[in-house]
């Protein structure tokens, strides 16, 4: 089968936003820092003696909340538009442009309502304006370095990789009786021929080279246990655990490292948490 020729570069992918536990306290640093740009720098005409601090950490709660959505909610809402497949620096771009214009809104709406002033379309459009001033060119300008940051050190990594995989040493036969949750229901995986292993709900995607993928209800926890006793059949992802000597070339860009097999088409993620394990098989 013929190699496939992209490796995802080419369009500048970038990680989505992030969510969880990560997104909340990007948030909530984001919040805390409204409230001290407008306590220290006072813009958009903001009297800061005309306000209490709780009415100032309200701008910054205001924030916050609208972070905290587009970082939380939104990606829960419309997970198609939130993937990683077709995600891109500009993406990232109006992302935040779009996130931008819904803090100066809502934190438009919140002065006039504070200081009892009718709506206005010219008052609108000059806290557009000038929320877009002050945070779109040091959001920007964050976005880009993390991008070429990002992008960076993958390519070194997948670079290096590159070079260890040329001196993979020839498989020794090993097989792994594996028993799933169901009793009746076992697999033998042979080294010489087993590819990764995918996570799908409560099953668990076994791909074999020149094989149709086989479904085991396990996880991938109870997986990795059974395999344990191996070197190279590891855990490179929450959802995927990866042959290591089946591994024929790496590739990478901003969103993180990718594998890739003999007679496979596609490619399997590494996430951060397990790029210095990969690593260092295949510096050992």
């Amino acid at each position: 089968m013929e190699r496939p020729r992209t490796d995802r570069t080419e369009k500048h992918y970038y990680p989505t936003p992030v969510s969880g536990r990560q997104g909340l306290l990007f948030s909530l640093l984001f919040g805390s820092f409204v409230s001290l740009f407008l306590w220290f720098f006072q813009p958009f005409n903001i009297n800061i003696q005309a306000y209490s601090v709780a009415e100032l950490v309200l701008f910054g709660a205001i924030s916050f909340g609208s972070f905290a959505i587009a970082h939380n909610l939104l990606p829960l809402l419309y997970p198609k538009i939130y993937q990683e497949h077709h995600w891109t620096i500009y993406h990232q771009l109006l992302f935040y442009g779009i996130l931008l214009f819904a803090i100066a809104t809502f934190n438009g709406l919140y002065i006039n309502f504070r200081n009892d002033l009718d709506f206005g379309w010219s008052n609108y459009l000059l806290i557009i304006t000038q929320t877009f001033a002050v945070g779109m060119l040091p959001i920007s300008l964050s976005v880009v370095f993390s991008y070429y940051w990002k992008y960076k050190k993958i390519v070194e990594q997948s670079q290096y990789l590159n070079e260890q995989i040329q001196q993979i040493e020839p498989l020794a036969p090993r097989q792994y009786p594996i028993q799933s949750k169901l009793k009746s229901e076992t697999l033998v995986i042979d080294e010489t021929t087993f590819l990764f292993a995918k996570s799908d709900g409560n099953y668990i995607e076994v791909h074999v080279r020149g094989e149709s993928p086989g479904l085991l209800r396990m996880g991938l926890l109870d997986l990795e246990k059974q395999l344990a006793d191996s070197s190279h059949l590891l855990r490179c992802h929450r959802s995927y655990l990866v042959n290591t000597k089946r591994i024929v070339r790496a590739t990478g860009n901003a969103q993180g490292l990718q594998l890739w097999f003999a007679d496979y088409p596609g490619h399997v993620p590494v996430s951060r948490k397990y790029l210095s394990r990969i690593r260092a098989v295949f510096g050992n």
